[in-house]
């Protein structure tokens, strides 16, 4: 069938990179790898659990030094256990 419909309002890029990121207003800072991106939210794996509703800060730089950090706010939205990683898809708040 290649009638497929795209509900979604944003496509989805897959971008294969680590990045870092941390509990709003708090002092540890994990890693993570960004599975794909849309302008309105990011799904990402990290070792850690994190509910859903928490706020987090990510920042995520890419390899090439001509494209700027991309800093933003984010809450999880859904968690999935997923082998010996999280998968963590969050909605984009604020970007900086």
């Amino acid at each position: 069938m290649t009638d497929f419909l795209e509900k979604r309002d944003f496509q989805r890029m897959a971008i294969d990179c680590q990045f870092s990121f941390c509990e709003r207003g708090g002092q540890q800072v994990f890693d993570g790898h960004v599975i794909n991106l849309s302008s309105k939210g990011i799904l990402f794996t990290s070792a850690e659990r994190f509910a859903e509703e928490t706020h987090l800060e990510i920042v995520l730089t890419p390899s090439n030094t001509l494209t700027p950090p991309m800093e933003a706010s984010v809450v999880v939205a859904r968690v999935t256990d997923n082998e010996s990683v999280y998968e963590l898809a969050c909605e984009i708040t604020e970007i900086r």
